[in-house]
């Protein structure tokens, strides 16, 4: 479970929910129909037009699942892994087959396929992987800053509903008892600011910030994998694998040496 993400989601709650109430309004004149209409459809409307829904819907669930803790990248559990693979792939081919079978990461299991094939020298084994991973992290960035691009829909499509009030409010002037209106049509309008300010701020801008650090942590652990891979075709001792894996990673998480024996 990610506490840092909920406690987030708490704080932002609680805070909007204080600023309301000390208005001093009912809080239900917050609940404005058409401005919640106008910017969560115009923004759903504008993401569909700039991006594939199921794209989208699926790096909600990217966000989703890091939120709950879920999908976390595991650099220990990969360097012990590797570690592994470092004494099976000593037994020869047919050892380093069977271990590859037993890999779930993806890059993992291609980089050992790889080395384990026999073909390729180190210097190609890691020009073919970096160019991997250049086009993994282009396409990693892009798909996180789709929700920085959406989030700036959101403010827009609040403003279009505030303006649209302001327009229905000016319509109204020169009739009789006008300027008993103007105040309230000018609350009500503004709440699709609100809303739209809202939404891009709590929502779409967070999740965006969450996937890019998401992918951060990725490139970081492909940088690994190739750095292993490489250290797998020199078929170095564990030792230095493990030291040399551990530099990618602050102290405090190094795999230590009772855990890699």
């Amino acid at each position: 479970m990610n506490i840092s993400s909920l406690v987030g989601i708490f704080i932002g709650m609680a805070v909007v929910g204080a600023s309301l109430s000390e208005t001093g309004m009912d809080v239900k004149f917050f609940l404005n129909f058409h401005g919640l209409v106008i910017v969560c459809g115009g923004t759903l409307a504008a993401a569909a037009i700039s991006f594939p829904l199921s794209k989208i819907f699926m790096l909600a669930k990217v966000f989703f699942l890091r939120l709950v803790g879920k999908n976390k990248v595991d650099y220990q559990g990969t360097i012990e892994q590797m570690l592994e693979l470092n004494k099976k792939l000593s037994l020869g081919l047919v050892g380093s087959h069977e271990a590859i079978a037993g890999i779930n990461n993806e890059f993992l299991k291609e980089a050992v396929t790889l080395v384990a094939d026999g073909v390729l020298s180190e210097k190609e084994i890691r020009c073919v992987l970096d160019q991997r991973l250049r086009t993994i992290e282009h396409h990693y960035m892009h798909e996180a800053n789709m929700f920085k691009v959406i989030g700036k829909y959101p403010p827009a499509f609040g403003l279009l509903a505030t303006t649209l009030g302001m327009i229905a409010l000016l319509q109204k002037i020169g009739q009789p008892g006008a300027e008993k209106l103007i105040g309230p049509a000018m609350a009500i309008g503004l709440v699709g600011t609100l809303y739209g300010i809202g939404l891009a701020n709590l929502l779409f801008l967070p999740i965006s910030e969450a996937l890019v650090e998401k992918t951060e942590e990725e490139i970081t652990l492909r940088k690994m994998i190739i750095e292993g891979s490489v250290l797998l075709k020199q078929r170095v001792s564990p030792v230095y694998m493990r030291e040399s894996l551990n530099s990618f990673l602050l102290p405090r998480d190094r795999v230590v040496r009772r855990k890699a024996a």
